[in-house]
């Protein structure tokens, strides 16, 4: 299948700046997208709906991509080396709006002023992970995952430090990809980090540097693909 995003023979995505190697591309978005998201949070962005997160996306990535804050047209595949180069079961395209109004619905039926802070972080790394999941757009769904957690976390009325966060952003990854195996999920680590997130001061330095057995540091990026990748199935195979 061709992918629509990318320059023709190449597996760099089109962009408003004409980059087309894949290393300066990385750099102009890690620089446009570390700007873009300290103006979010000191502009006083307020979230309502988990439908923001599509607004979310289009101010961190606007400056580099026409379809910032739509969703994907295609769909696409991301063999994971923690999983043994499968890849999570994303949502099919045409399914994407559908699936982020049903979370939403979930979320808004919630009454947040009647629970405790453990029940509130609770839901919103689960919210946060389906919305991961759902992987809405072509490039980008962590780092507007983790914007999105962040003023969920805001809206709440509890605290979470971003920086700890993007600090340890390859974690933050691998624990979203190990919450979203179904039946073998593991959200034992999304709830960890954003927990430790809201109090800094005692998390042990090398308590991010492994999760589930496997380095942090071993994590490369590759790019996604619209080749299919062998997925986790539902019911989840994955059974480490």
């Amino acid at each position: 299948m061709k992918d629509p995003y990318v320059y023709e023979g190449t597996d760099v995505l089109i962009n408003k700046l004409g980059i087309k190697d894949n290393a300066t591309l990385d750099k102009a978005e890690s620089d446009f997208v570390s700007i873009a998201a300290s103006k979010l949070r000191n502009d006083g962005f307020q979230i309502s709906s988990i439908l923001d997160g599509l607004e979310i996306h289009k101010h961190l990535f606007s400056r580099l991509y026409e379809w910032a804050g739509s969703p994907r047209t295609i769909d696409i595949y991301k063999g994971e080396s923690l999983l043994d180069g499968r890849t999570i079961d994303y949502v099919f395209a045409s399914y994407i709006m559908q699936a982020l109004n049903d979370l939403d619905k979930e979320y808004q039926s919630i009454d947040w002023d009647n629970i405790n802070n453990k029940e509130k972080i609770e839901k919103i790394c689960y919210f946060a992970t389906e919305f991961w999941h759902i992987h809405p757009f072509r490039e980008g769904n962590t780092r507007t995952t983790s914007m999105l957690l962040y003023f969920l976390v805001k809206k709440s009325g509890l605290h979470i430090n971003y920086d700890f966060l993007s600090k340890n952003g390859k974690y933050f990854r691998n624990a979203l990809v190990l919450n979203s195996l179904y039946s073998s999920s593991k959200p034992e680590y999304i709830l960890g980090i954003v927990s430790d997130s809201a109090n800094i001061k005692n998390v042990s330095t090398k308590k991010y540097e492994t999760i589930n057995g496997y380095e942090v540091n071993k994590y490369q990026y590759t790019n996604h693909t619209v080749d299919k990748i062998k997925a986790i199935e539902k019911p989840s195979d994955w059974k480490k």
